[in-house]
């Protein structure tokens, strides 16, 4: 552990850099990029550490950034990982950062989560503190579509000498000073399933003599619902089948002839998602039969749920627990149906998922809304949290 006077001087440069942090922030807000088209956010990214005499940095997919701060050569490196991409919803915001990008927001926080590792990168570079551990500050693309970017980094070697592994998650449901951090699975895998539906169209006067695939997406949805909620037990470990999007019809009176729906399938356990599929298979080509249409089914895995490696997280708690002038309220049961690719690189390494509180009476609405916004303060809490705990750890291990 560094002594009282250095992690003085750092919470010191933390404040320093905090209106910085905010003003960056309010920057990327304003102009959100979607999945894999963050050259822009990642530009200024690169352009404000370059401001701070940081040049060594590369680019392992063109949306991307990492950054080494070496101490010692050779030695194990502690990664800490933010998320870049923005959403195709809306900004609705009432604030002079609102989005300049029609369609485009940072509706899940993660404006908030590259300005915190940027700002905590920052703050231990001008500590000029030297640890036993290496550093690795990984700025990765679209964590947000199926296809995500954890996977194509791994695929990069972004891993390479990683002992440990960081992650976060600004959180609404948290109150402003609060951290979730729980041992164990602490969310879901989230499965894309999409259904297309096709059949004999026809006069909406006659649906008798058509495939009326609204009214069998009605009960698509309504069957697979009740399949979960009233047929099986969820008490040790939930499912979640949503759907979100349904697309048919050309005409106010036409029949379609072809409908698509989607939606995803969460869950912890995969045990879970093969019982449901069991079940839910049968079910589709009973109603296709019923109904003389076809129906296809087609699932793609997402992202695994993501495990906290609770000898690490006991660890985190700890430091908060023993840190001087680190004031926060842990709470280490929170746990979110959510998913997040940050899963694949604890597939690898040992790592936990943080969740930084945001909620306030100005601050309430949930991720992926087009109101959602964040206090100011959740960044300089986030940048305590994150310099402490990468001090800690390094020197703890």
């Amino acid at each position: 552990m560094q002594n009282q006077t250095e992690m003085t001087a750092i919470a010191n440069i933390v404040e320093d850099l905090y209106p910085e942090i905010v003003a960056f922030r309010e920057e990327l807000h304003r102009f959100p990029e979607l999945s894999w088209q963050e050259h822009e956010t990642i530009g200024r990214i690169e352009r404000k550490l370059r401001e701070h005499g940081i040049t060594a940095m590369r680019k392992p997919l063109d949306t991307s950034l990492v950054v080494d701060l070496e101490f010692q050569p050779g030695a194990p490196f502690i990664m800490l990982r933010a998320d870049v991409d923005a959403l195709p919803i809306q900004d609705e915001i009432d604030q002079p950062y609102r989005s300049q990008n029609a369609g485009v927001c940072h509706a899940c926080g993660h404006d908030g989560h590259t300005a915190m590792v940027l700002g905590t990168l920052l703050a231990i570079h001008k500590s000029g503190v030297k640890l036993p551990h290496n550093l690795r500050f990984v700025f990765q693309p679209a964590e947000e579509p199926s296809d995500s970017g954890a996977p194509k980094m791994i695929e990069k070697n972004v891993l390479d000498g990683v002992k440990l592994a960081l992650g976060m998650h600004l959180e609404p449901r948290l109150p402003l000073g609060t951290f979730g951090l729980a041992s164990g699975w602490v969310n879901m895998r989230s499965d894309r399933v999409d259904i297309k539906l096709s059949g004999a169209g026809g006069h909406s006067a006659r649906p008798n003599e058509t495939a009326d695939l609204l009214w069998i997406a009605s009960r698509i949805i309504q069957d697979g619902y009740s399949m979960i909620y009233r047929g099986m037990d969820l008490r040790d470990s939930p499912v979640i089948l949503t759907f979100t999007e349904i697309h048919s019809g050309q005409g106010y009176n036409i029949i379609p002839r072809e409908l698509n729906m989607t939606g995803t399938l969460r869950f912890a356990n995969p045990e879970k998602q093969e019982k449901f599929l069991a079940r839910f298979r049968p079910y589709l080509d009973s109603l296709a039969a019923e109904n003389r249409c076809e129906i296809e089914l087609r699932v793609k895995n997402g992202a695994p749920a993501i495990y906290n490696d609770p000898e690490l997280t006991g660890q985190l708690i700890r430091n908060v627990e023993n840190h001087f002038w680190l004031a926060a309220e842990m709470n280490t049961e929170f746990r979110t149906p959510g998913g997040d690719d940050f899963s694949y690189y604890l597939n690898h390494v040992p790592g936990s998922m943080v969740r930084v509180g945001v909620r306030t009476e100005r601050t309430t609405a949930s991720l992926h809304e087009g109101t959602f916004d964040i206090p100011a303060e959740s960044l300089k809490n986030g940048m305590a949290f994150f310099v402490c705990q990468l001090i800690h750890l390094s020197v703890g291990n």
